[in-house]
């Protein structure tokens, strides 16, 4: 009987000695990181930098793949219908995961239901911009000159959902401040619009924007995250402006619903520490870019989730005074 017993504790052993190296051994192949956002642009940059770290830690190589289009659901589509093992993720912004489910009446998955978040990358600074030619100094200012000529002053944006869309609705149906949307396919394209005076007004990353700024080829009203920026550090924030519309940019990471916990934390733990809060990294691929490191970012996945209820209640606050709506 004992030999039996032992015969059985054996095979159970092995058995879960065999089930352990397997959930060990990722990643099988090369892992693909599907950005929504066009290449160049800060939500490309910080895939670039995660998957450097990712491919050294796990020992297998990390390829971010651009999925351009759709304000970002081609990308969430592909990873929220993928295998949830890990060997498809997504990196996205609050537009895509907090927005599109509130302005929109149909999409072909639910980010609640089908993406599991696993860490959140920081905040993107971005400034609200205007051509120098603009007789703007402030965003009062501003205002001042579109109420005296409404739909006269153009603005940037690029996609129903993005931030500056948001920002032109919100003036128009909140305070009655009209300027004239100019849309562009990505904010890539937006900013030289600015530049070259096609348009007057636009919204860009801090990071490539300063340089612009201190070359007298634009100028800075106001940045669009809740405290000042080292890039730009005597423009004031958006709340300091004048402005209460609490419309920013986040970029996290995401996998398909149904993946490992524990391979889910595996990742948050290699980012959180070679990435996201390593000094270098950061100099490297999130400051240039203006992303600055506010909770929840670098924490863990169940604080990044937290937050995500929460923020598309807001949107969708703000989308319902700006009467954004998409049937």
């Amino acid at each position: 009987m004992r030999s039996v017993i032992r015969f059985v504790s054996a095979l159970v052993a092995l058995s879960f000695a065999a089930g352990l190296a397997h959930a060990q051994k990722y990643p099988a192949r090369p892992v693909r990181i599907l950005v929504g956002t066009p290449a160049g642009g800060p939500g490309d940059v910080v895939s670039r930098g995660a998957a450097q770290v990712l491919t050294r830690a796990f020992g297998e190589p990390f390829v971010v793949e651009n999925r351009v289009g759709a304000d970002g659901m081609i990308a969430g589509d592909a990873v929220a219908k993928a295998a949830p093992d890990g060997h498809t993720l997504l990196t996205a912004d609050n537009y895509a995961i907090s927005v599109n489910p509130v302005i929109r009446s149909k999409m072909a998955y639910d980010p609640r239901r089908d993406l599991v978040p696993i860490i959140h990358f920081g905040y993107l600074a971005a400034a609200i911009l205007v051509h120098p030619s603009v007789p703007a100094n402030s965003l009062k200012e501003l205002f001042e000159l579109a109420k005296a000529k409404p739909d006269s002053i153009a603005w940037a944006s690029w996609g129903l959902n993005s931030s500056a869309h948001f920002y032109i609705e919100w003036l128009k149906n909140g305070k009655n401040i009209r300027f004239y949307n100019v849309p562009y396919k990505a904010a890539s394209q937006a900013f030289p619009a600015l530049l070259s005076g096609e348009v007057k007004v636009a919204i860009f990353a801090v990071g490539p924007a300063s340089q612009q700024v201190k070359a007298g080829k634009a100028r800075a009203l106001a940045v669009t995250i809740g405290r000042r920026v080292p890039q730009m550090p005597d423009v004031p924030t958006y709340k300091e402006a004048g402005l209460d519309a609490d419309i920013f940019t986040w970029f996290g990471l995401f996998a398909p619903a149904g993946t490992p916990q524990e391979l889910v934390h595996r990742i948050n733990a290699e980012l959180a520490k070679g990435f996201v809060n390593d000094p270098a990294m950061r100099e490297k691929f999130l400051l240039p870019q203006g992303i600055m490191i506010d909770p929840p970012a670098g924490a863990s996945p169940e604080e990044f989730a937290a937050m995500l209820p929460v923020e598309r209640e807001r949107f969708a606050n703000i989308a319902k005074i700006a009467g954004i709506r998409i049937e």
